[in-house]
């Protein structure tokens, strides 16, 4: 299985091997070593007159004659206009991607929504569910007395709660200042409208923890805001990130009012934009979502010469009727990444 691996292109066969060798490692009961980044090849001589190839697996083929008179047809006329296809996808499939559909399939799923009941987001609703969250967190991390950074921490709820619940030095970090933080902001309990994939207003090896729920997929520069999380992160120090994929049935995050799976694959934003505005909605349109798959995080990761001390994924099973009515569009996507909602994954800084 290996072998056929490393014969994928990259960055998809580095992944992929990784992938393949902590599975096997798991199966047979080893102890995953820390990944080690491949040295760079040598650049290869550029053959010349009377070089000599360099041996490889393939068949010594001699090379044409200088001279050889390429014959060329002649009189052909209609390329690229098809006469018949076994196969019709996209444009042309006979299935069009309306507003009509849009409210057939939601009018379908009325009783069998993708995410039966969405969270509140009520001021009490919000704090609670902080509670959950760094209680979850710690569970896992250990954050009580730490120095932590909340990355993307919207109403700050989080970041008070690791203060007042877990005596952390507490800082929250977004893009948006929102109006709760200058209500909780306190001696251990701080916050800075920054975006750390650009500037960051934090010295680095600051933190002893870093945590992040549900904000990655929004985030423009996911890689260039990966880097940033190393860099603030003391050495040894651990990244707690949880995100939603792409590909994933509820990544649309418009499941409060579009009830089945894959709608931000199916319909554009201008389809929805305007199924809004009928329905005497503002223009919102699906969240924006950057298209990363896990193998892009996993690479990413790998890259910057993190550890991964976890991973794990929440996952939905593929609805197979409503996936053979509209496989000219989700048969694009790999089945796994269509059953995987969310990602978990706790990332070590090296001690060296």
């Amino acid at each position: 299985m290996l072998r056929t691996l490393r014969g994928l292109p990259g960055p998809r066969d580095e992944a992929a091997i990784r992938t393949a060798i902590a599975l096997r490692d798991l199966v047979l009961g080893k102890k995953p070593a820390p990944f080690a980044k491949p040295p760079k090849p040598a650049p290869k001589p550029r053959p010349g007159a009377g070089s000599v190839r360099p041996p490889t697996g393939l068949p010594d083929v001699p090379p044409l004659p200088t001279d050889l008179n390429w014959q060329l047809p002649q009189g052909i006329t209609g390329s690229g206009h098809r006469v018949r296809s076994l196969y019709e996808t996209g444009e042309g499939s006979g299935q069009v991607y309306d507003i009509d559909l849009l409210e057939q399939l939601n009018a379908e799923y009325q009783d069998r929504r993708i995410v039966p009941s969405p969270p509140s987001y009520s001021d009490t609703a919000l704090a609670e569910a902080a509670r959950r969250r760094v209680g979850w967190v710690n569970d896992m991390v250990g954050l009580a007395g730490k120095r932590t950074l909340e990355i993307g921490c919207g109403n700050g709820f989080e970041v008070w709660s690791l203060a007042h619940n877990l005596g952390c030095d507490a800082h929250g970090v977004d893009v948006t200042h929102y109006r709760p933080w200058d209500q909780l902001a306190g001696d251990r309990v701080h916050f800075e409208c920054a975006d750390l994939s650009v500037k960051s207003p934090y010295e680095p090896d600051s933190f002893d923890r870093v945590l992040s729920f549900t904000v990655w997929e929004h985030v423009t520069h996911p890689y260039a805001m990966l880097k940033a999380t190393y860099d603030l992160l003391k050495p040894g120090g651990l990244a707690w990130i949880r995100a939603n994929l792409h590909a994933g049935p509820q990544a649309s995050h418009r499941y409060r009012d579009i009830y089945f799976p894959w709608p931000h694959l199916l319909f554009t934003d201008e389809v929805v934009r305007a199924w809004d505005v009928k329905h005497g909605r503002a223009p919102i349109g699906h969240a924006w979502v950057n298209r990363l798959s896990w193998l892009h995080y996993e690479y990413y990761a790998d890259l910057l010469g993190f550890e991964v001390a976890h991973r794990a994924f929440t996952q939905s099973p593929i609805d197979e009727d409503f996936y053979s009515r509209f496989e000219d569009v989700l048969g694009r996507y790999p089945r796994a990444d269509l059953q995987r909602d969310y990602f978990l994954l706790v990332l070590r800084k090296p001690l060296g």
